[in-house]
């Protein structure tokens, strides 16, 4: 699922790049806000995650189970490591509607400039 959310933010932030999508500043507050809020608690839970531990007992079959539960939270394919990609699509729809504000700001001083011919 991240992979279709990651390739919509990565067309979003191509055409806020290249001037193609704009956004006035009011209508994108509350997006701003709510991506802030996202954005925190994500790192905020990767912030925690190096304090867990697994214990699942002092023999060997626990230490085992442990060590493939913490894996599987921490390794290659694991719930931080989908979360630090989320995070990084966070970050980047967030500097892209930023640049999609700056955009509109960017024609709409263009255009005004225009009507007022200066």
């Amino acid at each position: 699922m991240y992979e279709a959310v990651g390739s919509a933010i990565n067309a979003f932030a191509a055409g806020a790049a290249s001037g193609q999508v704009s956004i006035r500043a009011d209508a994108a507050r509350d997006a701003l806000t709510e991506i802030g809020n996202i954005r925190t608690e994500l790192e905020n839970l990767l912030g925690n995650a190096g304090e867990t531990q697994v214990q699942l007992g002092a023999n060997p079959v626990g230490d085992a189970m442990s060590g493939k539960s913490m894996d599987r939270y921490s390794g290659g394919d694991s719930f931080l490591a989908v979360v630090r990609k989320l995070l990084l699509q966070t970050e980047q729809a967030e500097r892209a509607l930023k640049q999609s504000i700056d955009n509109y700001v960017d024609t709409d001083e263009t255009h005004a400039s225009q009507y007022r011919g200066a």
